[in-house]
């Protein structure tokens, strides 16, 4: 299973929104600075998200992007399927799979729709918001018993 770089850069820049949900437009420069994409394809995978539904644009000078729905109102399976451009169900390779397949391509094939259809049920029981939420619970709880985070 591979993730496009547009699906890394996207998710960023959705939870860049949903962070500061509810405070107004987000300029495609400032989430770009802040997480070091290029503008230029920032700009390109917003105004894909646009067309999809997922943000709004802003015009004038504190123009930007927004959020077109709650944080907690965005699934992240279905942000997952927006970035990717193609259902769970695709993300599952069934390449070189046919009715001549012995029982351990089958079961390769198997394992991997098992893992996809597990991903697929955990991202939609979890909104961006609580994904968010998540994360400062557990930053907060690292930085107060002395704990780094290692990436």
């Amino acid at each position: 299973m591979k993730f496009s770089i547009n699906t890394f850069y996207g998710l960023k820049a959705i939870l860049t929104l949903a962070s500061r949900y509810g405070e107004g437009s987000v300029s495609v420069s400032s989430i770009a600075k802040k997480e070091h994409i290029s503008t230029a394809i920032l700009g390109q995978i917003l105004n894909a998200l646009k067309r999809q539904g997922i943000v709004k644009s802003m015009r004038g000078p504190q123009g930007g992007y927004v959020l077109a729905k709650k944080p907690s109102e965005l699934p992240l399976d279905e942000l997952l399927v927006t970035l990717e451009g193609k259902p769970f169900t695709d993300l599952a390779s069934k390449d070189g799979l046919n009715a001549e397949s012995d029982e351990v391509a089958v079961a390769g094939f198997l394992f991997w729709n098992h893992f996809v259809t597990a991903i697929h049920e955990k991202l939609s029981e979890m909104s961006v918001k609580e994904l968010l939420d998540e994360a400062r619970q557990a930053k907060h709880s690292k930085l107060r018993n002395g704990h780094t985070f290692h990436i």
